[in-house]
C-alpha cells in the first residue's frame, strides 16, 4: 500500500495553483531503486519556492493533512527543513529552498549528492528537469579523509579517551557517557567508514544510515561491547572497548591509505587507560 499517495497528489495540487512554487522533487527512500520505501520509511520532499516561509513557519503544511508534530531543524547543507508528523504516523521532510538556493546547494552544491541517490520530479515550473538530468549523476562518491585530517581525527579521539576515563574516575558519570556514546562515537563511525571504503569500497551513506548492511560482520559484533549503560563499571569496559576497535580499524585504514599513524599516543593512551582503569574491569 501507498501510504503517501494522498499526500503527494495534495502537494502536486498545490504547486499547480500556486505560480510561487517553482519545484517539487522527492528523494530518499521514496525516489530510490535500491534500499527502497518501506512501512517505516518517510517521505522527503525539496519545495522549490519564493516564497519559503509560507511552508516552513506559515499554513502550507497544514493543507497537507492533520498536523500532530512539527519543528524547523537546520540540514547538513545549512539550510531550512521542516519535519512534520501527520496523523496515520505519516512522517514527511520538507527541504524548503528558493529557487537561487536551489541552483546554488541543489545542483551545484552538497545537496548534489542527496540527488544523486535518486529523484523524482513531482513538478517543475522553472526548467530543472533537463538541468538534473545533466549534473546529477547515479554515483555515490566517498572521499577519504587526507592523511593531516587523519591524523588530526586519531589524536582527537585518543585525546578523549583519556580525558572520558578522567571523568568517570572523578564520577562524572553523565560527562563521561555523553563522551564515550556519542563524541567517540562518532570518530569510531568515521573511522569504520573509512575501513569499508578502503576494503570493500562500499557505498557507507551517511550517519550510520544501514550500517548493518555495509559493515564488517566482526565489527559489528565489537560493536556490541562499545555501548554504555548508566554505570561507572560498564563504562569503563565500554570505553576499552570502543578505544580497542578504533585503534585497530584506524591502524589498518593507516596501512591501506600509506599514511602515517600515530603510534605513540596509541601507546600511551593505552597505558593511561591499563594504569588506571583496567585493574577496575
Amino acid at each position: 500500500m501507498d501510504r503517501y499517495k494522498e499526500i503527494r497528489e495534495r502537494l502536486y495540487s498545490l504547486a499547480e495553483s500556486d505560480e510561487k512554487i517553482k519545484a517539487m522533487i522527492i528523494v530518499g527512500s521514496s525516489a530510490r531503486t535500491y534500499s527502497v520505501a518501506d512501512e517505516y520509511s518517510d517521505l522527503d520532499v525539496i519545495i522549490v519556492t519564493e516564497e519559503p516561509e509560507a511552508w516552513l513557519h506559515g499554513e502550507y503544511p497544514a493543507r497537507l493533512g492533520n498536523i500532530k508534530i512539527s519543528f524547523i531543524e537546520t540540514t547538513f547543507t545549512g539550510i531550512k527543513e521542516r519535519r512534520i508528523l501527520y496523523e496515520g504516523d505519516l512522517d514527511l521532510d520538507l527541504v524548503v529552498l528558493t529557487p537561487e538556493q536551489f541552483m546554488d546547494i541543489g545542483v551545484n552544491g552538497p545537496g548534489n549528492e542527496v540527488l544523486n541517490r535518486g529523484y523524482v520530479v513531482l513538478h517543475d515550473a522553472m526548467g530543472i528537469t533537463g538541468l538534473l538530468e545533466d549534473f546529477v549523476k547515479p554515483v555515490v562518491k566517498h572521499d577519504l579523509l587526507p592523511m593531516e585530517d587523519f591524523i588530526n581525527m586519531v589524536n582527537d579521539f585518543l585525546f578523549h579517551v583519556v580525558w572520558a576515563a578522567k571523568k568517570i574516575q572523578r564520577g562524572e558519570l553523565w560527562t563521561a557517557k555523553m563522551c564515550i556514546d556519542s563524541y567517540l562515537k562518532n570518530y569510531l563511525l568515521r573511522v569504520i567508514e573509512m575501513y569499508a571504503i578502503c576494503v570493500n569500497k562500499a557505498d557507507v551513506w551517511h550517519n550510520g544510515r544501514f550500517l548493518e548492511e555495509w559493515a564488517d560482520e566482526a565489527i559489528l559484533r565489537e560493536l556490541k561491547l562499545c555501548f554504555a549503560h548508566y554505570d561507572k563499571q560498564d563504562m569503563i569496559t565500554v570505553l576499552i572497548s570502543t578505544h580497542k576497535l578504533f585503534s585497530k580499524l584506524a591502524g589498518k585504514v593507516a596501512g591501506y591509505c600509506g599514511y602515517s599513524y600515530p603510534d605513540e599516543a596509541d601507546i600511551y593512551t593505552g597505558e593511561y587507560l591499563g594504569r588506571n582503569l583496567y585493574s577496575a574491569t
